[in-house]
């Protein structure tokens, strides 16, 4: 069984207002409210990486164009950083794109300018999909997408493994933070309990692949912060590969 281990960059790099976070304080430990002055709680990319780095393994990190009050600029340092260490960085197209490929055209190769290496993967911001995306974006080069979710309340079979559309692979989202703590509310103490029987179901139905969301501004949240016992469990699972979409997508494809 693969996972495809994925995390979306939702927010400019300075985070969100003080005021913000605040409105939300009940979702972080008091500890994290009291360093709110000297530490931006929604930047954790480099924490992401040293939690992989120690387990061994290597994700892929889709990286916005247009930030609301920021600038994707902000964070090539970052996305330097990533590639040079063999992590993967992959689009995450806005929804006023999904439907007009020049858009994505202009997305794709503004990203580009900062990756300096051709973009495999996309996924659109709010999964956002739409029947003309897969075309579009195989037109545009990339080898795969990830923006399918149907359903935010359940784990269901129709979201794990890969489809082939329009000869393009989409790996349907399977497990994804929002969901799992917005819509299934499920506690902390219930992350890994729900992550085992994800995989105990995908053995049940053959399914030989799971995609995963962590949002890399949740990693100082509670449930988020748990993160680095998902990727323990995970690791510790003898029939379970962790990828990078674009390896995925080349094993599936062959």
């Amino acid at each position: 069984m693969y996972i495809f281990l994925s995390h979306d960059v939702d927010w400019r790099r300075q985070g969100p207002s003080k005021e913000h976070v605040m409105a939300r304080k009940e979702r972080f430990d008091s500890m994290v409210i009291k360093n709110l002055d000297k530490q931006n709680p929604y930047y954790n990319i480099p924490e992401i990486m040293e939690i992989e780095e120690k387990f061994g393994i290597k994700s892929t990190f889709f990286f916005r164009t247009m930030y609301e009050n920021g600038n994707f600029e902000d964070y090539e340092d970052d996305i330097k950083s990533l590639i040079g260490g063999g992590w993967e960085v992959g689009l995450h197209c806005d929804p006023s794109s999904v439907d007009d490929i020049e858009k994505l055209r202009k997305e794709k190769k503004t990203l580009e300018g900062l990756t300096k290496t051709k973009l495999e993967g996309n996924r659109a911001h709010y999964l956002k999909f739409t029947k003309k995306l897969p075309k579009m974006l195989k037109e545009l080069g990339f080898s795969y997408d990830s923006s399918v979710r149907n359903s935010k309340d359940k784990i269901d079979k129709s979201e794990m493994g890969f489809q082939n559309l329009d000869d393009l692979i989409e790996f349907p989202v399977t497990l994804m933070d929002a969901y799992l703590f917005t819509y299934m509310k499920l506690e902390e103490k219930q992350i890994i309990p729900t992550f085992k029987q994800t995989l105990d179901y995908a053995r049940e139905n053959d399914s030989k692949v799971i995609t995963v969301i962590w949002h890399d501004n949740v990693l100082k949240m509670i449930g988020g912060r748990k993160y680095k016992d998902i990727v323990e469990f995970l690791t510790s699972q003898k029939d379970v590969k962790i990828c990078r979409g674009t390896d995925l997508a080349s094993i599936v494809k062959t």
